[in-house]
């Protein structure tokens, strides 16, 4: 018989002792209680469910649904504070401990639905030391599945044998739950207000002292704790799995023979990367091994991410560049010899790169194309109308307004052709059938659409002068009227450049948070 269906039987022969003035009503009446006791508990109206149990005390130890919930339990999923807060004073630790039939305490419950206030109150420590052990090692992972570190803290440092080696319905350990935190949660620092890395710190202490299988299985079953700590982004815990234990450095996943270096790099851990290729020897032998497929770290590299994200063209050619990137870096940091290795397939690394980046980059080019070919457009007829404009020059060439359209028209005219030649380059690069390519796309398209910006601004000033040039001595309102107009086109052309400058601000994010 299990630990909780023991407890579930002891706890049942405690309410029967307690509960025999709720024996003696009528179904009827029992049922009734129940449901005004429950719709008041909804409703956290206090004052009428006292009366109730005033009348009754046995209705705070009896189940109210046909889930075995008391009314602890009841007020705890409902949000009821103040309820729980009075229902606790009335309460024994013994009442506190009835589980419902999931075998869940009312503190579970409070655990399970993040409500930390709630925990606070139903964890006193007289409640604590009442708790047997199957039901303190539930509270203590799913505090730390929902960050109540201090809780679980408490808990460790008066259970640490136990809780170090528990499981949840998953199997993970708390080692595991706490090296798939997100980086920000977990720090180390013992004068940080988050508990998360002191206490991973002693967990990882207090497994270290078993036995070397009993660590190995508790470590490596159902993932290796390193692993999942790699794929997180946490640095200071892999740091402190490896320090603490060297043997941790020869693990492979046994699906697909990748150690760790490999899943760093698949993962683009970077900062990981770093800390360890470069701090230890050990490391560079590490990187030379091969996966069960005979890819090395650079085939590895030359893969997607495996969280890849699908992105606007515009916006893939960033993550394009920090594919790049991300590769070449990785180039730059193993023995040479790597990059000529062929895996089972008889691809190299940079073949590798070429065929996993193939799609993206071919759907970057299209983009880029007719991003391109609209410009090239516009800029031609820019171009044109200045041309154009420049021979046939209106009104008196003594007037000032005559300086500003020429110096205007002749700005119109060189941006326009240089916005063309920006746009051209994407077609006439050498390097436009290779996945290169991307790393010069994103500078001249924006160059091609800064300057085209300006010369559509410098012709419509060139237009407006002329305005003043023809109507300088009668009829100026008509100029006043056609300068009122031109900054129309000037505004819709902005408006219809948002998304635009919305990748562009967004690339420019991206890259800063992203590589490095």
């Amino acid at each position: 018989m299990s630990k909780v269906q023991l407890s579930l039987q002891q706890s049942h022969r405690h309410q029967n002792m307690k509960n025999r003035g709720v024996n003696e009503m009528t179904p009827e009446k029992l049922s009734s209680l129940k449901e005004d006791l429950t719709r008041h508990i909804w409703w956290d109206k206090w004052l009428e469910s006292k009366s109730i149990i005033d009348k009754c005390p046995d209705m705070v130890r009896i189940p109210l649904n046909d889930r075995g919930d008391t009314a602890l339990h009841v007020a705890v999923s409902q949000w009821s504070l103040e309820t729980v807060k009075e229902l606790v004073q009335r309460m024994s630790p013994e009442d506190m401990l009835i589980p419902n039939l999931d075998g869940m305490l009312p503190v579970h419950l409070a655990a399970l639905y993040g409500r930390n206030i709630m925990v606070q109150i139903l964890s006193s420590q007289k409640v604590l030391d009442k708790m047997d052990s199957k039901h303190i090692e539930l509270l203590f992972l799913m505090t730390i599945r929902f960050n109540m570190f201090d809780l679980a803290m408490r808990l460790f440092e008066k259970h640490p044998t136990t809780l170090a080696i528990a499981r949840n319905e998953e199997h993970l350990t708390a080692l595991h739950m706490l090296a798939r935190k997100p980086p920000e949660s977990l720090d180390m620092e013992d004068n940080k207000e988050s508990k998360a890395g002191p206490l991973f710190r002693k967990l990882w202490t207090k497994v270290n002292q078993l036995e070397h299988n009993r660590i190995m299985d508790l470590i490596t079953h159902p993932s290796p704790v390193l692993f999942d700590a790699i794929k997180s982004g946490n640095v200071e815990a892999v740091k402190m799995l490896i320090d603490k234990n060297r043997e941790l450095v020869t693990i492979k996943d046994p699906q697909n023979g990748r150690n760790l270096l490999h899943l760093v790099v698949l993962f683009r851990q970077k900062r990981i990367f770093i800390s360890m290729l470069w701090g230890l020897e050990e490391h560079i032998v590490r990187a030379v091994e091969v996966d069960n497929e005979g890819n090395n770290i650079l085939h590895l590299a030359a893969h997607l991410p495996v969280e890849f994200e699908e992105l606007s063209s515009f916006r893939a050619s960033i993550q394009m560049q920090r594919e790049l990137e991300w590769f070449k870096f990785v180039e730059t940091c193993v023995p040479r010899e790597l990059r000529r290795m062929r895996n089972n397939m008889g691809k190299r690394p940079i073949d590798v790169f070429y065929e996993e980046h193939k799609k993206l980059s071919e759907e970057i080019k299209d983009a880029a194309k007719g991003i391109a070919e609209y410009g090239m457009l516009v800029s031609t007829l820019v171009a044109t109308v200045a041309f154009a404009a420049a021979l046939t020059v209106p009104g008196d060439k003594t007037n000032a307004w005559f300086t500003v359209f020429i110096l205007t028209n002749a700005v119109a005219l060189f941006t326009s052709s240089a916005s063309l030649l920006s746009f051209l380059s994407n077609f006439t690069s050498s390097r436009f059938a290779q996945s290169e390519f991307v790393k010069s796309l994103h500078p001249s398209l924006t160059f091609g659409r800064a300057l085209l910006f300006i010369s559509v601004f410098a012709m419509v000033v060139a237009f407006s002068a002329a305005s003043f040039l023809m109507f300088d001595h009668k009829s100026k309102w008509v100029a006043y009227l056609v300068a009122s107009m031109a900054v129309f086109p000037i505004l819709l052309f902005l408006l219809f450049q948002i998304n635009f400058l919305d990748d562009l601000l967004w690339s420019r994010y991206y890259r800063l948070s992203k590589l490095d």
